[in-house]
């Protein structure tokens, strides 16, 4: 009896659904409601039925996937079939394929000129899949505020045309699903469908069929004005279908799942794509989608996105998309979407108008459509087995990289003044990099790009590493506070790791692999202080006002800090990040439970890594933090408890960089150091104000061994010799977050000195033999820190204003002591018109080697677009007389910071053990004085000569009080025994070392004989 009832009664209904359906607009959205409140008894009914048990829910499963009963009475004889409501349903299937009805021909719209751009290639077109030839149109939109379009021909990039035709239905589920999308999901027949899905052999069939009206699905939802509610009860759905593993992989092999969603992303986004006006605005060919659209500002494609992750968590599918090429450069086109996307323009004369809060839109659509699929992906590369799977991606992602370049014209300069915060293909490239190294033994060089490439990897995210400064410098005050915004935003915990975390470890990467004195001077440069860096005492900057020097010289020792500093893709475990992430959070202030979650940045894949609440997380938090019980307040009130840092974290964990990288308000910065005191002064080791303490970092995996290089490269040293000197001689803008930040990476280069660095002393002997004819290209005479602490600079000539009080000074005569330096130093012009020449020859080398391989080069930019210091006519080369090594700047320092003439007095003349056995640890928190002492002690533990130096200078300083003369009768009675004693106290270090010596000095010799 129910199979001959229900086919009617399911048929009826939807011949209701037919005669009621008409295309929604204000008019009929009332009559759409009208029917499906005349349906809601009938479909209640069919919900009473599936509740009587597995046996009905069989049969209704019958009846929905029956093709024979469909057809028999959907397309049979007149008599069954209602002819008006079968061409109502003809007419609705008309709009149901992925076409664009509402494109024009472009000849009707075109601006003239505009169909002759060129078009941009897809990439990484090898791939067998996409090999098919396919061609961007450009049309312009009726409105005209949204500017050029890009229209992709996403029947060229789809497997299957089907996606793309118009449906085709051959039972009464699909035809019934049709329609519950037609009318945007009512909630009746949601949980009619729902309710048979314990029914095996129907819930095969319902995911089928889901995913055969997939793009249709999204296509409704793009249109719909309720897209919120549409949205919630469309995943209510998916999720019940996508969570099974076997259940996705069966419709991804059968239905191409994978197809279907990486087409549909392209074509939602399609409607929303503007030309980027990003470096080249008038010639760029590349497009970026509109954060202002509706699609993104209501986060319309969340749907979409949230299935795609579901069903990337299933090892077998997301194998599946690693191995096939065409979706790798499909997915790859898509992410370039979102690359360079809501670009910022500064302003500089008046302030903006209307503030626009497209960064919303902007952060959420790259954290959801881009990173989240991302860490998806990385779950799975995680063993040595699936490393082709990460060398496919790199491969792709350096691919679309490169045709982004091309397509805003990109060569080796930034355009000034702009910034964006969004480069999702830089990230994908960062992170399948570290992930390659840190789980899959991957050698790192082996994807690596050549060296062109690498530098122009590392331009745009040290351009928003330069820009976070200048924002908090208020240099893009006139932007408004949504700007300020998209900066915060950038380092907060929820994006952070998926932001500014691969951007920091890209750079970390390109400083690994270039040549160190480039890196150090596109730094400065990027961070616009190079005219800064002047020894004078005035000086001219042509790019940055006088008012934001400080600020911007600081956030370029910062950044530099940070850079050598963090070592989150660099070697930590996962334990080892959980860790620190928490101490730092709690050293700004104390946190309840929950606050302390939700700032710990967290993978936003769970199977990504560590899950924030776990057994981990809780052992960490009880190892790292004491709890404070609740207490009640005067009023009544109650003050929930509260973790705190312990004793012990303060006093060996507590790590300003990692407090400055995680700070979203710079007042927090400040926080933790005032916590930090206040430590400190209870339990009695620093009376004082004491700075930032130094911390030993994680060993660095080898693969990133490089980046120390930029510890000991002679622009980095000409840089800290600079600002030493300008500190001490009480320059303009000099601070003490500036003496801070220099004397941290001085200790960071003592900490890391390459091991495969020849013998200190042995570097000097040959440096010596050289003579006095040997080429000089910087003010020291090599790489080494060591050696350079103590290398005296006598002159320095400079290029100062006229009205410098060192253009009236007289140039200093020679004398023959200083004959040798002279000759060489007094002709170092300023540091970084030097670089500026390091940089033309180093894009030379580039230049050559490519014409070689290539035979054709693309035009570069001249190194003349970058202004060195030096280069106005109104300024005059002086010559300034130095005298002084880093060593000698650091013991003035010393008597500076303490206010004490002749203050400095080394350790090693009252304890001879403490070279060889130094306790570090009483100098690990203190002022500045302390810190200053501790450099001293390290530079000569590390050097004999360095040692010497530093008494030398001491005793220059402080030169000691003239022994008694003895009369010739007392000399006599000095017996042999006497003497013999005052050998056994010379410093047993000091013989040693000079024991170690001997045999250069031996060398040395024979070399001159």
């Amino acid at each position: 009896m129910s199979e001959l009832v229900i086919p009617r009664f399911i048929f009826y209904i939807i011949q209701f659904l037919r005669d009621g359906y008409s295309e929604p607009d204000s008019s009929s959205d009332k009559d759409i409601q009208k029917t499906l409140q005349a349906l809601e008894p009938q479909i209640s009914f069919l919900e009473d039925l599936t509740k009587m048990g597995g046996a009905m829910r069989t049969v209704l499963t019958q009846v929905l996937t029956n093709q024979q009963y469909y057809k028999d009475l959907s397309c049979g004889s007149a008599e069954n079939t209602c002819t008006e409501s079968h061409e109502k349903y003809l007419t609705a299937l008309k709009g149901s394929g992925l076409a664009f009805p509402e494109e024009k021909p472009s000849s009707a719209i075109q601006e003239q000129g505009t169909s002759a751009m060129p078009v941009q290639e897809t990439a990484g077109a090898t791939a067998a899949s996409a090999q098919s030839e396919s061609s961007d149109e450009e049309d312009q939109d009726d409105r005209s505020s949204v500017g050029k379009r890009k229209r992709v021909k996403l029947s060229t990039s789809a497997k299957d045309p089907s996606i793309m035709d118009v449906l085709k239905h051959k039972c009464f589920l699909e035809e019934l699903l049709f329609w519950t999308v037609k009318y945007e999901f009512p909630q009746k027949m949601v949980t009619f469908l729902l309710n048979m899905l314990p029914d095996q052999e129907y819930k095969i069939a319902f995911t089928k069929t889901f995913v055969q009206h997939y793009a249709f699905i999204m296509k409704t939802l793009k249109k719909s004005h309720e897209s919120d509610t549409m949205s919630n009860r469309i995943v209510h759905i998916s999720v019940q279908l996508f969570s099974n593993e076997e259940l996705a992989r069966q419709v991804t092999e059968e239905c191409q799942l994978l197809d279907i969603m990486v087409t549909v992303l392209l074509y939602m986004m399609e409607s929303c794509l503007i030309k980027s006006e990003l470096q080249d605005e008038e010639n760029s060919l590349h497009v970026v989608v509109n954060c202002g659209e509706p699609l993104l500002k209501n986060n319309t494609y969340w749907p979409l996105v949230s299935d795609f992750i579901n069903i990337l968590s299933h090892q077998s599918v997301a194998k599946k998309f690693l191995e096939d090429h065409g979706l790798l450069v499909t997915w790859m086109n898509f992410v370039s979407f979102f690359q360079g996307m809501n670009l910022n323009k500064r302003e500089l004369n008046e302030h903006v108008e209307f503030e626009s809060q497209t960064y919303y839109a902007a952060f959420a659509a790259e954290l959801e459509a881009c990173a989240q699929p991302m860490w998806g992906l990385l779950s799975h590369c995680k063993v040595r087995e699936t490393q082709e799977y990460t060398r496919n991606v790199v491969r792709y992602c350096l691919e679309a990289l490169q045709d982004w370049f091309d397509a805003i014209n990109f060569v080796d300069e930034p355009a000034l003044n702009q910034v964006t915060f969004h480069l999702p293909l830089h990230r994908y490239y960062a992170m399948f990099l570290s992930k390659a190294v840190k789980y899959q033994e991957i050698d790192l060089d082996s994807i690596l790009p050549d060296q062109e490439m690498l530098m122009k990897l590392m331009v745009h995210p040290l351009l928003i590493q330069a820009s976070l400064s200048e924002i908090h410098s208020n240099m893009w005050v006139r932007n408004g506070l949504q700007i300020k915004g998209q900066a915060m935003t950038y380092v907060q915990s929820h994006f952070c790791n998926s932001m500014i975390d691969p951007d920091i470890y890209l750079l970390q990467v390109c400083a690994s692999k270039l040549d160190p004195d480039y890196f150090i001077s596109s730094v400065f440069e990027r961070f616009k202080v190079v005219d800064l860096l002047t020894m004078a005492s005035l000086h001219q900057n042509t790019v940055l006002d006088s008012d934001h020097e400080r600020s911007m010289l600081e956030g370029a020792l910062t950044f530099l800090v940070i850079l050598l500093s963090l070592r989150l893709h660099l070697g930590m475990t996962d334990d080892e990040i959980l860790r620190a992430e928490m101490i730092s959070q709690l050293c700004m202030n104390d946190r309840t439970h929950s606050s302390l979650l939700d700032l710990i940045p967290e993978s936003p894949n769970p199977k990504s890594g560590i899950l924030l609440g776990s057994c981990s997380f809780e052992s960490m938090l009880s190892s790292v933090a004491d709890f404070k019980a609740p207490v009640f307040e005067p009023g009544g009130s109650m003050q929930q408890g509260m973790y705190t840092p312990k004793g012990e974290v303060w006093d060996q964990e507590f790590d300003p960089v990692m407090v400055i990288l995680r700070t979203v308000y710079r007042r927090d910065v400040q926080s933790a150091m005032d916590r930090y005191t206040a430590f400190l002064k209870q339990i009695g080791r620093c009376p004082g104000n004491p700075w930032p303490p130094y911390k030993k970092r994680t060993p660095l995996h080898p693969s990133y061994k490089g980046l120390m290089r930029l510890l000991h490269c002679k622009t980095l040293h000409i840089v800290l010799f600079t600002l030493l000197y300008k500190i001490l001689m009480d320059h303009q803008n000099m601070s003490e977050h500036v003496l801070c930040m220099v004397l941290y990476l001085i200790e960071l280069g003592l900490e890391n000195y390459p091991e495969d660095e020849p013998c200190d002393e042995l570097f000097s002997l040959l440096q010596d033999t050289a003579g006095p004819d040997r080429c000089h290209d910087s003010w020291f005479p090599g790489s080494s820190l060591l050696c350079n602490m103590r290398h005296v600079i006598n002159y320095v000539r400079v290029r100062v204003p006229d009205t410098a009080p060192e253009v009236r000074r007289e140039p200093p005569a020679s004398t023959s002591s200083d004959s040798h330096s002279s000759a060489h130093n007094s002709g170092t012009a300023q540091v970084f018109s030097l670089v500026a020449e390091r940089r033309k020859k180093f894009q030379e080398i580039i230049n050559r080697s490519n014409s070689e391989a290539n035979q054709v080069v693309r035009p570069k930019t001249s190194a003349l677009k970058w202004t060195a210091p030096g280069s106005t006519p109104q300024l005059t080369t002086v010559i300034l007389e130095v005298k002084e090594s880093m060593l000698s700047l650091l013991i003035k320092l010393h008597q500076k910071l303490s206010g004490k003439s002749d203050s400095y007095c080394p350790p090693w003349l009252s304890d001879p053990d403490c070279l060889t056995q130094a306790d570090l640890s009483k100098y690990a928190h203190g002022d500045g004085v302390t810190a200053v002492e501790r450099i001293l002690l390290k530079a000569a533990m590390k050097s004999c000569l360095n040692k010497l130096s530093i008494d030398e200078i001491c005793r220059k300083a402080a030169p000691p009080v003239p022994p008694k003369k003895s009369s010739p009768a007392e000399k006599k009675t000095l017996d042999k025994e006497e003497r013999l004693v005052k050998l056994t106290k010379l410093k047993r270090a000091d013989l040693a070392r000079l024991l170690c010596c001997l045999p250069l000095l031996q060398w040395k010799y024979s070399c001159t004989v």
